[in-house]
């Protein structure tokens, strides 16, 4: 398997790779995202989603039937 090269500093292999979570936080701290970029030049290889919106687990009111 070949190793990734970045493509404007040249630098080869994953360990170049780094990741940091976004600037930007939710209500509960949680980073939106995480940004991976090269750790030489600051070249971005993606973005990827990180803050996940899950169903809530609170009870849900059930009214009764009218009529």
């Amino acid at each position: 398997m070949t190793e990734p090269v970045c493509p404007s500093y040249g630098v080869s292999g994953t360990s170049h790779f780094v990741s940091e979570d976004s600037r930007e936080k939710s209500r509960t701290g949680q980073a939106w995202y995480v940004i991976v970029h090269c750790d030489a030049c600051g070249h971005v290889y993606g973005v990827f989603p990180k803050h996940v919106f899950a169903e809530t687990t609170l009870p849900r009111i059930v009214l009764p039937k009218s009529g």
